[in-house]
């Protein structure tokens, strides 16, 4: 009986797979259905930055799939409540964006047709460290097509540095 228990417990964890630990920084959502994580490191040598300017948070990600860098960028007042959805509205300093290139991508601007929301789960000023959750349908800056943004979410280190991240385009 003891044998077809260890037998038993053996295979069970054959079958189980370790997963990569997830990094101490990220980006990651899926876009139009596919998964997007961010991979590129910037100048930290991070995969996400937090910095913040005028009382604004920028959070900024870049993604490199063949030769190709992405990037999403979210922005929001540093007085931000936490732990409640907000709804993105430039307007009023709170954006969600996927670039394609320095001068193509997609806004979740409502002004231009489209929508989202951010929820700020941690804001740690003291101890540097910004995380949070973000979705939403993004509008094409140049053509007007739309991009779903779900399963959005981000933990990141605030630098109190100028970070330079990849430039989004082809390679």
């Amino acid at each position: 009986m003891k044998a077809s228990v260890f037998l038993l417990s053996l295979l069970m964890l054959a079958g189980c797979s370790k997963k990569d630990p997830e990094p101490a920084f990220f980006v990651s959502a899926t876009i139009d259905g596919k998964s997007w994580t961010a991979n590129e490191p910037n100048s930290q040598n991070t995969n996400a930055a937090a910095v913040i300017s005028q009382n604004l948070v920028v959070v900024v990600a870049s993604q490199n799939v063949d030769k190709t860098v992405t990037s999403v960028g979210l922005v929001f007042p540093k007085a931000i409540t936490l732990n409640q959805a907000i709804a993105i509205d430039p307007a009023k300093n709170i954006a969600l964006a996927y670039s394609l290139t320095q001068t193509e991508g997609y806004s979740a601007d409502p002004a231009k047709g489209g929508k989202g929301t951010m929820t700020i789960t941690r804001f740690d000023e003291a101890n540097s460290l910004v995380e949070g959750t973000f979705s939403g349908e993004a509008i094409h800056n140049k053509n007007g097509s739309r991009v779903t943004i779900t399963n959005g979410r981000f933990r990141s280190a605030i630098y109190s540095l100028t970070v330079t991240t990849p430039t989004p385009g082809k390679r």
